[in-house]
């Protein structure tokens, strides 16, 4: 009995349709839809937390303040959110050894600010010494497109 191409390629077809909806599903605790995603209160407004997963990084979760406050864990491949009331905020990451940068964002009632959690050379900021945390402005187009991707999106936990 000769076997062919043609004999393989149904199995093979039908396999890939059976397996691609559960490898490619998002994992269960993924908010994907905007439904899963609270509004934002009224009168305030929404800072969102993101950082990239980098296996060169080594770091953990770093906390995240606001004006020298503690409001969010820096989680590798992850997104966050925190509601916060309208002002203006310094936004810093936990040291690891050298002061890491900073960003000074002006938050408008029911806007979204979309912060991305950078990991890299303090050098190429200005900052002698190790690598270090900073954060960075997005625009909403990739903020969103990020969420799009995170692993997981949801409110941050007030670090303790």
């Amino acid at each position: 009995m000769r076997i062919t191409k043609q004999h393989f390629i149904a199995p093979i077809l039908l396999g890939f349709c059976l397996l691609a909806p559960s490898a490619c599903a998002p994992p269960v605790d993924v908010p994907r839809s905007p439904a899963q995603i609270p509004p934002i209160a009224p009168g305030m407004a929404r800072v969102w937390f993101l950082r990239d997963k980098d296996p060169q990084e080594a770091r953990g979760a770093p906390i995240i303040y606001a004006n020298g406050q503690s409001v969010a864990r820096s989680e590798p491949g992850a997104a966050s959110f925190r509601d916060m009331p309208p002002g203006h905020y310094r936004f810093t990451i936990q040291s690891f050894g050298e002061p890491t940068g900073y960003k000074e964002v002006q938050l408008a009632p029911g806007s979204q600010t979309y912060l991305d959690i950078q990991w890299g050379e303090s050098w190429l900021h200005g900052r002698p010494g190790d690598n270090t945390f900073y954060p960075i402005t997005m625009s909403p187009e990739l903020g969103q497109a990020y969420l799009n991707s995170a692993r997981s999106v949801g409110p941050a936990q007030t670090p303790s």
